[in-house]
């Protein structure tokens, strides 16, 4: 666990100061008087770009990742330094590092997708430079995400292979210490208040362990810090700036939450001129969306894998003859959200299963159940607290004050609720699993009510009320970490590592190498029989249902190229 503190306090320190360098050159030159944190999430955003620029001509290897590693310490001593910003640096990573390692410790990732293909995919960035059509040997390597190659850049020589799980759970902490020096700093915007209250509760109440968060984590918390920033008072080519990189991070994360893309839009239709839209930031945000779409095109040969509509066919590694074909790919990840497991025997093939609503009565006694439990915890909590909040202030209450002064004419507010709606009715109708689309969900729920409750006179007293808040989340943060140190307790004496596991699921602490494929004599892949590959020898499939025999690879200018004939 020590280890765990050490490696992740060093982590943090580098991601902040990643951030710094990113603000400073591509955002603002205003960077020392930012929310630490913010300087963090942004360092995801910077360290992002790095892996996958990296990666189409090199192997994230551990001597690429040293270097890596250490730069941004050595430029921020040349060209930035300043030792009141350091120790704060340090100050704050230290509590984040305290937080991440009661977060992590004897937890494990997210079961059973991260064996199935973000472990593995992460083994083949640290082996690989990319390759060309590898999601013909798993077709969920053709919608990976960015964090997979943020991961993959922390497999160093001080951290070995346990780095890769670091870079997740630091994003968790940054963000719950974003949201609550924001609380602290945003008691005159009342909307923006009472969303980072709801949000915040949020987080801490469904997003406590580390194995909660897998690859829609990310995702969902970065559409949280967006809204966040709209809700802001910056100015508005700040904002344009913020939102714009912001929103292609979340879609290189999940590409569900891509309605995100329409707040920067808004914004530079709202308040057009030349340096909304010709900036540093946007260029470096559209280099960065067109790497991944490139990345994208070279992996499977589709824009956006699986949808069809992005697939150029003519590129010989594109597959469109295996069973797992881009059509197949898109209707089983469909099927698979709307509950076609849980179905009735006998059972509807994939396609006739989403079509008519067929699917809604499976899914509505199956994972609709399961929505209404992780929510309702959530609500309740929320409603003991809106209690307290009232009878706590309730000669502050004034009916009068609040009919008088409801909300008139706040666009962007209605704007945000528009999308967000928009956003939960396309999850509904079209990807219905909680993690994909809770970020649209609980950002409607939580602006709907700050527009509600905004102009109650309750709001006026922000310091009785800074201090009624701050009583909930202490309370919230010593429950949380209660339950994550209870959970370590008992894991304790039982399990050899307090580093999740990334090679297997049965605790076995050392590498796999599962049984290579041979095709002319050479090898072709591996593949685990019994499992999933986690984190192997690369690159592995647990996929057996592929007619391999049509399969082959070919090296071209020292790229591995798959391809079925």
């Amino acid at each position: 666990m020590l280890e765990i503190f050490l490696f992740s306090l060093l982590t943090s320190i580098q991601i902040i100061i990643s951030g710094y360098l990113f603000h400073h050159l591509f955002i603002s030159k205003k960077s020392s008087d930012l929310n630490i944190f913010t300087l963090g999430l942004l360092g995801f955003v910077f360290i992002g770009f790095i892996g996958i620029f990296l990666n189409f001509f090199v192997s994230l290897n551990k001597f690429l990742n040293d270097i890596f590693f250490i730069l941004p310490f050595l430029l921020f001593c040349i060209f930035f330094f300043n030792n009141i910003i350091f120790k704060k640096i340090f100050f704050f990573s230290i509590l984040i590092s305290i937080f991440f390692t009661i977060t992590v410790a004897f937890d494990n990732h997210y079961i059973p997708d991260a064996g199935s293909y973000h472990l593995p995919f992460v083994s083949i960035l640290n082996e690989n430079k990319i390759i060309v059509g590898s999601n013909n040997l798993h077709y969920r390597f053709g919608h990976t995400s960015i964090m997979q190659y943020i991961s993959a850049l922390y497999n160093n020589h001080l951290f070995g292979d346990n780095g890769i799980s670091i870079p997740l759970g630091l994003l968790y902490c940054f963000f719950v210490g974003f949201l609550i020096v924001e609380i602290l700093n945003s008691k005159d915007n009342r909307v923006l208040y009472i969303f980072l209250f709801i949000i915040l509760s949020f987080v801490l109440f469904r997003m406590n362990r580390y194995s909660d968060l897998g690859n829609d984590g990310p995702a969902n918390i970065f559409f949280f810090y967006l809204i966040v920033e709209t809700l802001k008072n910056y100015s508005v080519n700040y904002k344009i700036r913020i939102t714009s990189i912001l929103a292609v991070f979340i879609f290189l994360n999940k590409i569900t939450l891509l309605l995100g893309f329409l707040i920067p839009i808004y914004l530079i239709f709202k308040n057009f001129n030349v340096k909304a839209i010709i900036n540093k930031t946007n260029i470096f945000s559209f280099i960065f969306l067109s790497l991944f779409i490139l990345k994208n095109f070279f992996v499977s040969g589709c824009l956006a894998f699986p949808l069809e509509q992005t697939c150029i066919k003519k590129v010989f590694w594109f597959n469109d003859q295996n069973s797992y074909n881009v059509k197949y790919v898109r209707a089983e990840n469909e099927a698979w959200t709307k509950g076609w497991p849980n179905q009735n025997e006998p059972k509807k093939n994939h396609f006739d299963y989403i079509s008519n609503f067929e699917w809604f009565n499976t899914w509505k006694f199956n994972h609709g159940k399961v929505i209404i439990k992780k929510i309702s915890p959530f609500l309740i909590f929320l409603s003991i607290m809106s209690f307290f909040l009232y009878f706590s202030n309730k000669k502050a209450l004034n009916l009068k004050n609040f009919k008088e002064k409801m909300p008139k004419g706040d666009f962007l507010n209605y704007f945000l609720i528009g999308l967000c709606l928009t956003g939960s009715l396309i999850w509904f109708f079209k990807f219905p699993v909680f993690r994909y689309g809770y970020g649209y969900l609980i950002s409607f729920f939580a602006i709907s009510i700050s527009m509600l409750l905004k102009n109650l006179s309750v709001f006026y007293r922000p310091e009785k009320l800074n201090k009624n808040i701050l009583i909930i989340f202490v309370v919230l943060l010593c429950g949380v970490s209660v339950k994550n140190l209870i959970r370590i307790a008992s894991n304790y004496e039982n399990i050899n590592s307090a580093w999740p596991q990334i090679y297997s699921n049965d605790q076995k602490y050392t590498k796999q190498d599962y049984k290579p494929v041979f095709k002319n004599s050479k090898i072709l892949f591996y593949k685990n029989e019994k499992n999933t590959c986690y984190y192997s020898t690369s690159p592995c499939t647990h996929l057996l249902d592929f007619n391999f025999n049509n399969l082959n690879m070919m090296l071209v200018y020292g790229y591995k190229v798959y391809y079925f004939k």
